[in-house]
């Protein structure tokens, strides 16, 4: 194994740690010493692939947003070229347990809480932010236009679906035993056959309650 090959995984390691830190514990009581200790690594190994916490931090929410992105990618490149189905494969990819784990969630929320203060979280975010945006808006044109749908306010139907979407990860931290990832699913989809109905009528439907063994 190579030395760049070493200092990735060596990165990789330690930006692992410093989410499982920041899950337990938040921001506040973060220091390298607990990074290096949840990665299994000496202290001084922390400064030499990272020269500060604040970096080790940006690298960390670097990862989160790019290990989002791809698998949000993925998704949409397994659904196929009907612009409905890319949408769905959305849906579902952003709240698989792989992406939308309490422990990613609550990061996530950890950085978004600390990016009024700090320009270069605010950064990253907004860049995520702005690229989602531009990828739903561009799948509802598409089924707009080919569902032969007129007059809707695109702009104003990604970004309901967007804010909808940090909304329901919100409520899937904070109060988990209100709201399941099915239920989540299902109002992404009930908002989207509200504007689309040929296309996500079927997909709105609520889920159906588990049937008892012997009922």
């Amino acid at each position: 194994m190579g030395r760049a090959e070493i200092k990735e995984i060596r990165r990789t390691q330690l930006i692992e740690a410093t989410i499982d830190v920041i899950a337990r514990r938040g921001f506040a009581a973060l220091t390298l010493a607990d990074i290096a200790k949840a990665a299994h690594l000496s202290s001084g190994i922390v400064n030499f692939y990272f020269r500060s916490k604040e970096e080790l931090l940006v690298a960390t929410l670097r990862h989160l947003a790019a290990s989002y992105e791809r698998f949000i990618d993925e998704a949409i490149a397994q659904a196929g070229n009907e612009p409905a189905e890319q949408f769905a494969a959305i849906i579902e990819a952003d709240f698989d347990p792989r992406i939308a784990s309490r422990k990613h969630v609550t990061v996530w929320y950890a950085f978004w809480g600390e990016a009024r203060w700090r320009p270069d979280y605010l950064e990253i975010c907004a860049e995520i932010s702005d690229r989602f945006f531009v990828q739903t808006r561009a799948l509802c044109a598409a089924i707009a236009e080919r569902g032969g749908y007129r007059g809707l306010d695109l702009d104003a139907i990604a970004r309901g679906f967007n804010a909808m979407s940090d909304g329901l990860w919100l409520d899937l931290l904070t109060n988990p035993k209100a709201l399941s990832r099915e239920d989540a699913k299902h109002i992404s989809f009930a908002y989207l056959a509200s504007v689309f109905p040929k296309e996500f009528a079927l997909r709105a439907r609520p889920p159906q309650p588990v049937q008892a063994a012997n009922a």
